[in-house]
């Protein structure tokens, strides 16, 4: 079972405290704070945004939470602030009790013995997540004289090996071509295609994959089981949101009023993307009557501040008056007036709902099926090859991909996948519907004018090139 971030009473605990001086805290169960992973806390605010901060912090905790109490690592001695030896004999036993990773020492590229972790699909924790975590917590501590080791998460000869391979590989180009070598972004020189790393703890890369959601009446299944479950209205802008966008639950449920005054209020919202430290840096757009439906839960249901609740036409004299109070008005509040978060959206709304109709997908499914269906339409669309390519770097554009040519290739590899999975369908038909003709021909004698099972022309009918209807 993984352990959780910690309640009270339980160990350490993560509190958020807007306004103070530290507004990321991690505190003891007696109430008071750990210095130095509160350190670790407040330096990740000039570091990362807000809500990875957060993740970081929070995984620290649990994992920190784990080695005070279980049994292992109490009979050992080992330590969070212990010296590198200890630490690393944590990770390993965290990773594969809890995480149920497979761990393997063996020698990297340059010769080096460093341990591997394999993620499997049992696998209950954000591996990558942990050790990038636990990487930058003792960098953190180390240079605020809170830990006085080497980093753990860091292998010394790793990071010696590195660096004398790379002085090696400039001289070499020196010495073959007079000059160094020039940085990718040059153009001049290739990237390298050697993978170097100082980790002590590498995670073994797995592809990532797209979910291809191929079924067109898939947000009408989801909108007929909010009904049932009973959706507000709020719950229905952010469900048709997710699906008419193809935005992430968290950047919808970020959106602001000077998010939603780009379009003066219509079906356009600017927003932030995935690593964009809160910066808006593209638009999403929903439908014109989502927009009305936007207006109407913002005049009836958002009904805050409760003295005067705000309505769209206030919304429109701030903008005139003092736009600068509407970064501070979210669109999705709760009851209370607090920010809708994606965790409780996801765990009070939507999950329930769609459980209960015995539909089993979370919110990212919603981007999945917006771009499975956004590349279907640009295929029948395209009147050809560059059409189709101009297409698909707007649609890059849209969603904002850091890499999105090679996103887009995961999910055309999916669909072409998906197409010719369908072709078979029809291949194993036109079998069947050979399999029964010959099972008449030779029950009527005929058995020998037909041709073996194996033979040439099956093989070319399943390669496409038989003409017989």
């Amino acid at each position: 079972m993984r352990p959780v971030a910690g309640g009270r009473g339980s160990g350490l605990r993560v509190r958020v405290a807007p306004g103070s001086r530290f507004p990321l805290q991690v505190l003891r169960a007696d109430g008071v704070p750990e210095f130095p992973l509160t350190v670790f806390a407040d330096a990740l605010r000039y570091m990362l945004s807000p809500g990875s901060a957060y993740a970081y912090v929070r995984e620290v905790v649990v994992f920190a939470n784990w080695a005070s109490q279980d049994c292992v690592p109490v009979a050992q001695g080992w330590r969070l602030y212990g010296e590198p030896r200890e630490v690393r004999s944590l990770v390993q036993q965290y990773l594969t009790k809890v995480g149920e990773c497979r761990v393997t020492r063996r020698p990297d590229t340059l010769g080096i013995r460093v341990v591997y972790v394999n993620a499997g699909d049992g696998t209950r924790i954000n591996v990558r997540l942990l050790l990038a975590a636990l990487k930058r917590l003792y960098e953190i501590l180390g240079d605020s004289d809170l830990y006085a080791f080497p980093n753990p998460l860091v292998h010394a000869e790793a990071r010696r090996a590195i660096a004398e391979f790379r002085r090696g590989s400039r001289a070499a180009m020196v010495a073959w071509a007079g000059r160094p070598t020039m940085p990718p972004s040059s153009g001049i020189d290739p990237p390298e295609d050697i993978r170097l790393s100082e980790n002590y703890f590498r995670l073994v890369r797995r592809e990532w994959q797209p979910r291809s959601i191929d079924d067109p009446e898939f947000p009408s299944r989801v909108y007929a089981a909010g009904e049932r479950f009973g959706w507000a209205l709020r719950e229905v802008c952010v469900a048709r949101t997710l699906l008419e966008s193809g935005a992430r639950i968290s950047e919808v449920l970020d959106l602001t009023a000077a998010d939603w005054a780009v379009s003066s209020f219509g079906n356009h919202f600017s927003a932030r993307s995935k690593g964009s430290f809160g910066q808006r840096v593209k638009t999403l757009v929903i439908s014109n009557p989502t927009a009305k439906l936007f207006r109407r839960y913002f005049d009836q249901c958002r009904r805050f501040p409760v003295e005067e609740p705000l309505t769209v036409s206030a919304l429109g004299r701030i903008q005139k008056r003092d736009p600068e109070q509407l970064p501070r008005i979210r669109i999705f509040l709760t009851q209370r007036g607090t920010p809708m978060t994606a965790g409780l959206f996801r765990d009070h709304y939507w999950r329930p709902a769609l459980r209960a109709a015995g539909i089993e997908a979370d919110p990212h499914t919603c981007r999945h099926w917006f771009v499975t269906n956004a590349m279907r339409h640009m295929e029948k669309a395209a009147r050809g090859e560059a059409d189709l390519a101009r297409h698909k770097q707007e649609l890059i554009q849209y969603m904002a991909w850091r890499s999105g040519e090679r996103t887009l290739k995961a999910y055309e590899h999916l669909e072409r996948g998906r197409s010719f999975a369908m072709r078979l369908q029809t291949i194993h038909r036109e079998m069947g519907k050979r399999e029964r003709r010959t099972a008449k021909e030779l029950a009527k004698g005929a058995g020998n004018t037909v041709a073996s099972p194996g033979g040439g022309r099956d093989l070319a009918f399943l390669l496409g090139d038989d003409d017989e209807g």
